[in-house]
């Protein structure tokens, strides 16, 4: 058994991870299902998503849903019935940004959302890009591409990612 507070280091080395939060035992899971597919908001952030959103489910089936957040329509691959409220758990690394506004693109992600850039901050190797696309979404990106893209406060463009990225977690009306 190995204690610690560091994310990677439970994530490299953890075959089953436990989150413990006041006391409490709340979920024990493979390690990639408690980062990947938290039981609460709670755990979510605990375990670095950034991008967690109160969405109506507006289509549903035993597969896939199609989300309201913030004026944009989101497709997840996970069910939920027409009517629910959700939070939607979206880790920055799932987000692809793109310079401008959406088009047609030969890419596996279905969800395409137009934005703007709010801040660029440096995190290490990294550069965490948010973006206003009617609420804040969170993009991780390596510093060569923010420059070569160009990228900076203010300018238009296109996030992308899977219908398979987010995760939902249940709960009642916000």
């Amino acid at each position: 058994m190995l204690v610690t507070h560091d994310r990677g280091e439970a994530m490299a080395l953890g075959d089953r991870v436990g989150v413990l939060m006041d006391g409490r035992l709340l979920q024990v899971d493979g390690a990639a299902q408690v980062f990947r597919a938290p039981a609460t908001e709670e755990i979510a952030r605990f375990v670095g998503v950034e991008t967690i959103l109160d969405c109506r489910v507006v289509e549903g089936s035993w597969d896939l849903s199609v989300l309201d957040a913030g004026g944009q329509r989101i497709e997840v691959a996970q069910a939920g019935a027409p009517g629910e409220w959700v939070r939607l758990c979206l880790r920055a690394e799932d987000v692809t940004l793109f310079p401008g506004a959406p088009k047609s693109a030969a890419s596996s992600a279905f969800n395409r959302l137009a934005g703007r850039v709010l801040r660029i901050v440096p995190t290490g190797a990294y550069m965490r890009v948010t973006v206003d696309c009617g609420f804040p979404l969170v993009a991780l990106m390596t510093r060569r591409s923010v420059e070569e893209m160009d990228l900076r406060d203010g300018a238009p463009v296109t996030a992308h990612f899977k219908s398979t990225a987010p995760h939902l977690v249940r709960h009642g009306k916000p």
